[in-house]
């Protein structure tokens, strides 16, 4: 822990340095990623236009169920090492290979539990088409979870060249796959498969990317006594929370499939697509400031620098992007899908009025997450789980989809106040100080 006492001039400068030093970085980084996801969103907002269009609203709607369902429970297979992983490797690089080993251990024995949860639900749901949806987007959200891990190991190098090239070609492999798919026979099932082959295709070439980079895995077949248990231990509240974020965020098409029709899920879902979509912004910003940030730990003016600069970036970009989607909300619908989805407008225009603050908390959480505070962070998650729950149960009968998407705007809000007030109660204090406990 750094002294109390007087902070000298060269310290000073020091700390000053490595704050200019550390921006750039992350400017560089985030002019990468600016360029790369254009392109990566474009590849899958095309796949899903196309798709849309192909298989029509109710067998679209269809897939999103089915999509949504194995999203969420391949989350559990990845056990809190991705966001721990990043955060262990922006600390201390030197463990690399003990890390990213002992990690990828880990999510694989998570993975059995995983694929006989899909086995047993793809015999269990139906025949035909329906359960080669289910079982083949199961097999693809396994190995995209596995290449997030990928994507997450890069992040912590500060590689986020690498990861650009990641995440292009998964795009353009399930794009390129999807479009032969639909080609051959227009069917949910056909398209599963296609996302199948292209993560595949996407996860052989991370492992090549991620041997060019230096990261041997052979010499670490032993970690360290207790890193396992330990990292367990840090993660474990990043994995719940994750889960519960997943559940609050995917968990309104499942309402939806209770209260409404396919049809439904399939505007509601065109909607949030596009929501989704524009959650790459903030995303972007804090994929190339959260190393840095986790690096300022205890270091309150570092902290702070950040911090507050990153507050007023993601509310100024949320303000632009949702007062433009919220005033053009018909106009994109209309440009983006082809006919049957007028009932997505509605749904899009409460979306939008969301937007600013979905921005904000991408930092509120990343904050949190940072100084070490991932428990609070599950807390809120859980007390998010119910607040969105709630709030579907109460509207989506009554309005679909945009109960739903006002669903997501109350609970939003109801984050945001519980991250402001637990940085507030746990600002740090003095410049060099690390941040207690209470």
């Amino acid at each position: 822990m750094a002294h109390r006492g007087a902070v000298s001039t060269p310290k000073i400068g020091s700390i000053i340095d490595g704050f200019h030093t550390e921006r750039r970085l992350a400017v560089t980084n985030a002019v990468v990623k600016a360029i790369s996801v254009p392109i990566e969103k474009a590849c899958r907002l095309a796949l899903m236009l196309i798709a849309a269009s192909a298989l029509g609203v109710e067998r679209f709607g269809s897939y999103q169920f089915a999509f949504a369902a194995t999203t969420m429970l391949a989350v559990c297979t990845d056990l809190g090492m991705s966001v721990w992983t990043t955060r262990a490797l922006a600390r201390d690089r030197t463990r690399a290979p003990a890390i990213v080993a002992m990690a990828l251990r880990l999510r694989l024995w998570a993975a059995g539990p995983y694929l006989v949860v899909i086995a047993v639900a793809a015999l269990l749901i139906g025949s035909g088409d329906t359960r080669a949806t289910l079982a083949l987007l199961g097999l693809a959200a396994f190995v995209n979870a596995g290449l997030d891990y990928l994507i997450a190991v890069f992040r912590g190098f500060e590689r986020l060249g690498d990861e650009a090239r990641l995440n292009v070609a998964r795009a353009a492999c399930s794009l390129a796959a999807g479009l032969v798919a639909l080609r051959l026979r227009a069917t949910p099932a056909s398209l599963a498969a296609a996302l199948l082959v292209g993560v595949s295709a996407t996860a052989l070439y991370g492992g090549v990317l991620l041997r060019r980079h230096g990261v041997k895995l052979s010499g670490a077949a032993r970690p360290p006594a207790g890193l396992a248990a330990a990292a367990f231990a840090e993660a474990l509240p990043l994995w719940l929370a994750t889960l519960l974020s997943l559940l609050y965020f995917k968990g309104d098409v499942v309402i939806l499939k209770i209260f409404s029709t396919d049809a439904e899920i399939g505007a509601y879902s065109a909607a949030y697509k596009i929501f989704e979509g524009l959650m790459i912004v903030p995303a972007v910003v804090l994929a190339a400031t959260f190393t840095p940030l986790a690096r300022a730990k205890g270091d309150g003016q570092r902290q702070r620098r950040w911090e507050s600069g990153l507050v007023l970036v993601l509310l100024g970009l949320g303000v632009l992007v949702g007062g433009v989607t919220g005033l053009e909300s018909a106009r994109i619908i209309g440009l983006v899908y082809r006919g049957g989805f007028a009932r997505a407008i509605p749904s899009l225009r409460v979306l939008a009025v969301a937007l600013p603050i979905l921005f904000l908390n991408f930092g509120l959480t990343h904050f949190l997450i940072a100084r070490d505070l991932e428990r609070r962070n599950l807390v809120f998650a859980a007390i998010m789980l119910v607040v969105n729950v709630t709030a579907n149960l109460m509207l989506v009968p009554r309005l679909g989809g945009p109960g739903a998407a006002w669903a997501t705007l109350v609970t939003e809000i109801a984050l945001t106040v519980c991250c402001l007030g637990a940085l507030r109660e746990r600002r740090p204090v003095q410049e060099g100080v690390a941040v207690r406990e209470r």
